[in-house]
């Protein structure tokens, strides 16, 4: 996203201390979805706000925050996180919910506008869930690793590693998460041809019963980028799933994106207008 910066104050009189820097940036949406039940209008505008600066020592440090939340010792803070990082790595606190696996494995390209009906349906769930935790991350050249650590209050007790190799148009990326009750294996590989991305993605859960995978294909020509894919995951959300979706980049941030879904034999959909400031 484009950010546009609100405010440069100087932290100390002295002139061998940087700057500290505020930028906001947002997104915003409108369109319509139909659930395989109910077509609906469909709307959102977030707000972001992004605060970093720099010691004296050359240590970077910031905070990111989409609404007025903290967290002290809970297990909810959403959708804000504090970070310190330097050449030892990054230290990130707040809402890293998904933690190491999340962070570097990810997920295959979904289709849609929105990600309240269709653009979840790709995903193949992560162990952990509490939104309060911490997570460190290293990155050497090609090759990055994250250790993740879930609220130590929480019942979960989650704990997550993995690591990824992106030495250019390929990259590899192994998870390992674990609660008190449960563990998964996550592994997802990409690869770019010209102008096609092909993703895959592997999941090995204990309590299931069955492997959950994915795979998706992303075609890019001119302003357009079509996406399919396909996700087994019955075993872990319930549901396989099969998506077609397009988006079309209108420039200056704006873009035009739809999507159809068939999950289970019920055909969900969406198509509206994405906006990012």
């Amino acid at each position: 996203m484009k950010k546009i910066l609100l405010a440069t104050t100087v932290l100390a009189m002295t002139a061998g201390v940087a700057a500290a820097e505020v930028a906001v940036s947002g997104s915003a949406r409108m369109g319509v979805v139909n659930d395989g039940t109910d077509t609906m209008f469909s709307s959102r505008i977030r707000i972001a706000f992004a605060a970093t600066g720099t010691t004296d020592g050359g240590l970077s440090f910031g905070a990111n925050v989409r609404n007025d939340q903290s967290g002290v010792g809970n297990t909810a803070n959403g959708d804000s996180t504090v970070f310190i990082s330097g050449s030892f790595g990054t230290l990130t606190m707040g809402d890293v919910a998904g933690g190491a696996s999340d962070n570097l494995v990810g997920q295959v390209s979904g289709v849609g506008y929105e990600d309240n009906v269709l653009a979840s349906y790709n995903e193949i769930g992560f162990l952990g869930g509490t939104a309060t935790a911490a997570r460190y991350d290293y990155t050497s050249g090609p090759l990055s690793v994250s250790v993740g650590i879930g609220q130590p209050s929480a019942a979960d007790k989650a704990k997550s590693i993995a690591v990824k190799y992106a030495p250019g148009s390929y990259s590899v990326a192994l998870g390992y998460s674990k609660t008190d009750t449960d563990s998964q294996i996550d592994l997802l590989g990409s690869a770019t041809f010209g102008a096609a991305t092909v993703k895959a993605k592997v999941a090995d859960r204990d309590s299931a019963a069955d492997l959950a995978y994915a795979v998706s294909l992303d075609y890019v020509a001119g302003a357009a980028t079509i996406t399919a894919y396909h996700s087994q995951n019955i075993d872990f959300a319930g549901f396989d799933s099969s998506g077609l979706g397009v988006s079309y980049d209108l420039g200056g941030g704006a873009a035009v994106k739809a999507g159809v879904v068939d999950a289970n034999g019920t055909t969900v959909y969406d198509a509206g207008v994405t906006m990012s400031f």
